[in-house]
């Protein structure tokens, strides 16, 4: 229910405001101030909801603009943004493999390692969506970025970031590399700098 309200869908504003609008107008045309009150208070009603959905991010929204802050915080090399973004148990894995990096340490030191070595810029998100499952979001986005060791051309990857309910707060307890460009996680796996 507060998802309603919190993250309403558009056309519950949508639906509240034009039963308001025809209340109202018809409220007044015929002189019925108990209809045009009725029609008056359903417009308020969606701007109220409009304003809350707004101004009220919801655990997935949060969880969303996260793992948005932790991409900025790769491009912009900003390591204590993302140091404090990552749980100290958050762990990389490679889609349908292994643990990659165990631990907020090894990441912060291979995105370090990665960002120096490949020269990445213009890092971009092109698709980004998430979704709730009781205690565990999900986050998969589509980031788009060039490379000096490419020599500008982009290359574009998929990663999963999985948020945990810790008793009153949110934890981003695992990344998951699914694929870069045209190869499997597997294969572009080689390419990560091992952990130190």
């Amino acid at each position: 229910m507060t998802d309603l309200l919190f993250d309403a869908p558009w056309w519950l504003p949508t639906l509240l405001g034009g039963a308001g609008i025809v209340l109202s107008w018809n409220g007044n045309r015929r002189g019925e101030a108990r209809v045009r009150n009725a029609g008056l208070g359903l417009a308020l009603a969606a701007a109220l909801v409009i304003t809350v959905s707004y101004l009220v991010d919801t655990v997935v929204e949060k969880a969303e603009k996260q793992s948005r802050a932790l991409v900025r915080a790769v491009e912009q090399r900003d390591w204590p943004a993302l140091t404090g973004i990552l749980d100290p148990r958050t762990e990389l894995k490679i889609m349908n493999g292994f643990t990659f990096y165990e631990n907020r340490d090894e990441i912060v030191n291979g995105a370090m390692d990665a960002v120096e070595r490949y020269g990445v810029k213009n890092l971009r998100i092109l698709t980004s969506t998430a979704e709730r499952a009781d205690t565990l979001i999900s986050v998969t986005m589509t980031l788009y970025s060039e490379h000096e060791a490419t020599m500008g051309r982009p290359i574009t990857t998929t990663w999963l970031m999985e948020w945990q309910e810790m008793g009153d707060t949110w934890s981003l307890a695992r990344i998951t590399f699914i694929k870069m460009g045209n190869l499997s996680a597997d294969a572009a796996a080689r390419h990560f700098p091992r952990p130190r």
